[in-house]
This record gives structure tokens, sequence and C-alpha cells, in this order.
């Protein structure tokens, strides 16, 4: 037993002597690194596109709300390579006008080797700003939602179900980029329109199926009426809503882009509230899950 462990030992010694020498020699190296790993301003959209060009160059493609920032004095934040130096030092404001809005940078390795990067900003345009008319309103629903049984349709068109839901269909909403937060996502106003006819949608079945008048508004309303903000979370697709400002309640939607430009948001309303007592459209409506605005531009 004591060999065994005499041995355990000196194989463990050997390892770790065997690991301080490869630091060591890893230590002597002189470095020859000189990357932009990452470079970041207020208004920036998403993360730097880093692109190394051949052995001495590279691009730096960086996409902004270009409103409240001033192209001839631009103060990054710049992250390079260990032991690299950076000119000129971008903690001096840089001039983004001088070469119609990109600006080089010369990054040195501690062997001495160079590249030049080219930072270029580029004004970023939301896929979702803009006048949007509501072109169908429609929603998912399936009766034994979670089991193995059922049945049901997606897509299909709400006013069947709720005649006054075709209300919607000449809605309007606006949508504009106004910053982008420190999570990289950007935040602006909406406002969502009743258009022509001057209504919204009444999500009111009248009579139910036990003859009185059941509004289905808590389930249905999901599109907050009038004027609010949002933040769009680029990556995720997911547009959240507030109804005026921020300290109220918010609601997220899905977004989808089509290769035509028009859009769809898409809001989960399902509420297990089914009961066996009624059928047709009522049944569609209480077993609804998804409602869907899909919008052209305007």
């Amino acid at each position: 037993m004591k060999t065994k462990i005499f041995k355990s030992v000196v194989v463990l010694t050997m390892i770790l002597f065997a690991f301080s020498c490869e630091n060591d020699a890893m230590d002597g190296l002189v470095r020859e690194d000189r990357q932009i790993v990452s470079f970041k301003l207020n208004g920036q959209v998403g993360p730097a596109i880093i692109t190394p060009i051949g052995d001495d160059e590279g691009v730096v493609d960086i996409f902004a709300v270009m409103a409240g920032i001033d192209l001839n004095a631009v103060l990054p934040l710049v992250e390079i390579s260990e032991k690299a130096t950076i000119s000129p030092n971008p903690n001096e404001s840089a001039n983004f006008n001088t070469n119609g809005g990109s600006f080089v940078y010369t990054i040195t390795s501690e062997s001495g080797k160079t590249r030049k990067w080219k930072v270029n900003l580029k004004p970023f345009v939301s896929e979702i700003d803009g006048d949007w008319g509501v072109t169908s309103f429609k929603f998912d629903w399936f009766i034994g939602k979670g089991e193995s049984w059922g049945w049901g349709e997606n897509n299909a068109d709400l006013t069947a179900a709720l005649s006054d839901a075709g209300l919607e269909k000449d809605n309007t909403l606006e949508l504009v980029t106004t910053l982008v937060n420190e999570s990289g996502n950007p935040e602006g106003t909406f406002d969502f329109g009743s258009g022509a006819d001057m209504e919204f949608a009444r999500f009111i079945v009248n009579p139910d199926h036990a003859g009185q008048v059941k509004d289905y508004s808590s389930r249905f309303r999901k599109m907050p009426i009038g004027k609010g903000v949002f933040e769009y979370n680029v990556a995720g697709k997911v547009l959240t809503l507030w109804r005026g400002n921020k300290s109220g309640i918010s609601i997220e939607g899905k977004v989808t882009k089509s290769d035509t430009g028009t859009i769809s948001i898409a809001f989960d309303n399902w509420v297990n509230e089914f009961t066996w007592d009624h059928w047709g459209a009522e049944s569609q409506i209480q077993n609804s899950y998804t409602i869907y605005y899909n919008f052209v531009s305007l």
C-alpha cells in the first residue's frame, strides 16, 4: 500500500513539474496578437462585427442609432489583445466625419507587428420601424391543448368567431426607435391608432352559450391602444410594449418579418377555462392560445 501511495505522489509531482515548465515556456514567448477584441459606443445596436483581413488589416462594422452621436467626437470603449497597444488613444475623441463615417486605429503587438483596423460606423435601420397597417387579425385555437387528443386550427380568421374583431383590420401602428439601451436593444415609441373607422375591436359574445353577455377583452386586447413605449430584443425578435411608459404593465409579442417586408406580431393569450356545455365559435375563443396581428408597410 505504501509503495502505491509513493508512486502516486511521484507521478503527481512530475505532472505538476511539467505543467510548471510549460507555463514558464509560454511566459517567455513574445506575443504577436494585434486584434480588436470588442468595440462599443453609446447608441450601438448589438455587438461589433470584427473581421481580420490578411496579416495586417481588419474591418470593424458598428451599427448604431445615429441620433445623439456626434461624429466629430466619438469616444468608444475598445478592448484589444493582451500586451498590445492602440493608436490613436481611444480615450481621446475620434472624428468619424473625416472619412465618411470611418476611422482607422492601429494595433501594435508586443512583438512590434501592426494591424490597421478600419472602423465603420453605420446607421442602424430597425426592421420594425415605420408606419404599419393591419391587414388581418388571426388566432390559433386547439381543443384539448396539452393533451394527446383534440382538434383545432392555426391562423384562423378571428372575425369568423368575433365579428367586431374586424374593426381592428384598418388600424395603424407607428414604431420609432429613439435609443439603444445598455443591453443593446432598441427602445422607442409606438402609436396604435384606430384607422379610418375610428374604432377598435370589441371582443364580446352576445349572447354567450348561457344567454349572457361575455366579454373576452382580457384575452384578446393584447395590443395596447394609443401611445406608449417599446423595447425590441433584436436577437430574440421579442417586442415588449408598455402603454404610456414603463411604469405600467407590459406585454410581449413575437415578431416575424417576411421576405416581402410584412411583419406579424404574435401574442400568447392562453387561459385554461374551457367547459363542455357549448360548441362552435365560443369553444374556439375559449381555447385560443395565440393571436396574430399581420401588418403591411404604409
